[in-house]
């Protein structure tokens, strides 16, 4: 019985997928679709009530500009802890793509959300997450990013560090202003 539950948790695990769901604006009637995908915390908050971060990332498919894919409406990586982003000048969030060299997100990448429990993501951040650079993506030039992981600053804490194993970026690339069309 554990063999078996322990391989399904695998199976799960390996086809981690977006999640995707289309919603209406109440104020404007405009439809967007929201895609989330669920990480996992290697370090987590100090008062961690047992919730996983997530990526959540609202986007309008239907929208474009130019020669790009989509239109990007906002995104954030949810910690669901009060966090710090600068400690004085310096930021405070780093991250890894695929088990690459630790880079460190300026405020031209992230900010906070309006609760502070939140990163903020723009869309040139989103870019980065999905294909390892912050320009728009050429489909099918090169392969996405695999693995992301992100720390930051509790407020009155230690550091958090969150993972997410990323699946197909296609269809959020797509509809997130990331790519050609």
């Amino acid at each position: 019985m554990l063999v078996i539950a322990l391989a399904a948790a695998t199976v799960n695990a390996a086809a981690q997928e977006w999640q995707s769901t289309v919603k209406t604006d109440p104020l404007t009637g405009k439809s967007f679709t929201q895609y989330v995908l669920t990480g996992k915390f290697l370090t987590p908050p100090s008062q961690w009530e047992g919730v996983p971060p997530s990526i959540s990332v609202r986007c309008d498919p239907a929208g474009h500009r130019g020669r790009l894919s989509g239109r990007f409406i906002d995104g954030f990586i949810i910690v669901n802890a009060v966090l710090d982003l600068t400690n004085g000048k310096s930021s405070t969030v780093q991250y890894r793509l695929n088990d690459g060299k630790v880079q460190t997100a300026g405020e031209l990448e992230v900010g906070t959300s309006t609760d502070f429990q939140a990163l903020s993501l723009t869309g040139m951040f989103l870019s980065n997450i999905l294909w390892g650079h912050e320009i728009p993506h050429k489909p099918h030039s090169s392969d996405q990013v695999h693995k992301f992981v992100i720390a930051v600053q509790q407020h009155v804490g230690g550091q958090i560090v969150m993972e997410f194993d990323m699946p197909d970026a296609e269809q959020v690339g797509a509809a997130c202003e990331t790519e050609y069309r």
